[in-house]
């Protein structure tokens, strides 16, 4: 779906305020005192001021997020096939089980197979040995160009990035870093997603439905490169907009959710019985923290609010299981973006800084849009198939 101007400038303004609120530094597991006391009348005067114009604000980014997203063209049109075909694509995903890389790898294999490029799945079960298998088999067989897809830290394959770099073999990260976040500069080029966004979303969200009176907690996981952008947004957006809100940050690795996060949430509601929100920055973890707050007593006062629009999460936001926001992305349009750069890449082309890839929030008043049950990447337009494929050069 393509818009307006007016709304595309709107758009590339936001991810701009999402980039300076990243930068805001996270501390895992410090608690961040956000309260204003007014001493004086004059005091008061400034901190309702200061509430108000941070409520607005948060009010605006709900607002614009809350619309199926545009596509937006990322960089100029180019002759796909001409450039790209017989070409071969190398896709190492972090953990080929996961049902979210599933989805970017046949998206991306359905893209290849439409321009004539040879698409290989390196499917793996997520052992940082078998990345690094992968990456020797594809400087082996002299591919075209390896993906590192889905949260692999390029900094775990450092011998065999020097080896593809010698190799003269392009390497690209997709959908790892944080829009406008440092990579590692062996890399040929990356596929940001604003995970930086997603968190100033979820937190100006909860600073809306909450009135200006959340407290609290935000769980990141930092064996994952782009969370503490992510995290360090949702601080700085409570921290800017909202002066009657206090915010708690602790770090619970992807390894340890099965294991750690339904112990550490419900002792972390125990101990801090004015908690009213829970902004996990991945939606998954959500099943390990809804049973934390059943435990706690907490049922129906202590909400999800969460980021990625995974399919079972969105159905529990259907069925008022705890979860009552969900800033969502479309996993198809995320890989038609990641084909965009890497057969720009390929092809020889100037990488692009920004797909401009999609996000959009997800509530009981527009669920029924994703279907019942939810569907992954139901709900948000098909307006990019269309965009790309002229970008490409695949339609008139």
């Amino acid at each position: 779906m393509r818009l307006g101007t007016e709304h595309k400038e709107r758009y590339r303004s936001w991810q701009q305020r999402a980039l300076r609120a990243a930068a805001v530094a996270v501390t895992t597991t410090a608690t961040v005192g956000l309260g204003l006391s007014a001493g004086t009348a004059s005091a008061s005067t400034r901190a309702a001021s200061n509430a108000a114009a941070g409520m607005k604000r948060a009010e605006a980014v709900v607002a614009e997020f809350s619309k199926k997203p545009p596509f937006i063209a990322a960089g100029p049109a180019f002759d796909a096939k001409k450039l790209d075909a017989g070409k071969t694509l190398f896709s190492i995903p972090v953990d080929s089980q996961d049902q979210f890389v599933q989805i970017l790898e046949n998206d991306m294999q359905q893209v290849a197979k439409k321009v004539g490029i040879h698409f290989v799945d390196y499917s793996n079960s997520g052992d940082p040995s078998a990345w690094t298998t992968g990456m020797q088999q594809a400087v082996s067989e002299h591919v075209n160009l390896i993906d590192l897809l889905a949260g692999i830290n390029p900094e775990q394959l450092t011998p065999q990035l020097l080896q593809a770099n010698a190799a003269h073999i392009p390497v690209v990260a997709s959908d790892a870093y944080s829009l406008g976040q440092k990579a590692d500069p062996k890399l040929a080029g990356v596929m940001d997603v604003p995970y930086a966004g997603a968190g100033t979303i979820m937190a100006d969200w909860t600073i809306v439905h909450s009135k200006g009176h959340a407290h609290a907690l935000v769980i990141e996981s930092n064996d994952v490169v782009s969370s503490p952008k992510e995290a360090g947004a949702a601080v700085a957006a409570f921290h800017q907009n909202c002066p009657a809100c206090t915010v708690s940050v602790v770090n619970i690795p992807v390894a340890d959710w099965a294991s750690q996060t339904q112990t550490q949430v419900a002792s972390y509601l125990r101990a801090n019985p004015d908690t009213n929100y829970i902004l996990p920055v991945y939606d998954s973890q959500s099943q390990y923290i809804s049973p934390a707050i059943a435990v706690a007593g907490d049922t129906g006062k202590v909400h999800i609010v969460t980021y990625d629009g995974t399919a079972f999460v969105l159905n529990y936001l259907r069925k008022g299981q705890a979860v009552i926001m969900d800033v969502g992305e479309d996993l198809k349009w995320i890989a038609w973006a990641i084909m965009d750069q890497e057969m720009r890449i390929m092809a020889g082309l100037k990488p692009v800084a920004n797909e401009h890839t999609p996000m959009m929030i997800w509530t009981s008043a527009n669920i029924a849009q994703a279907g019942n049950p939810p569907k992954q990447s139901e709900g948000y337009g098909n307006g990019f198939v269309t965009g790309y494929e002229k970008l490409w050069g695949l339609a008139s």
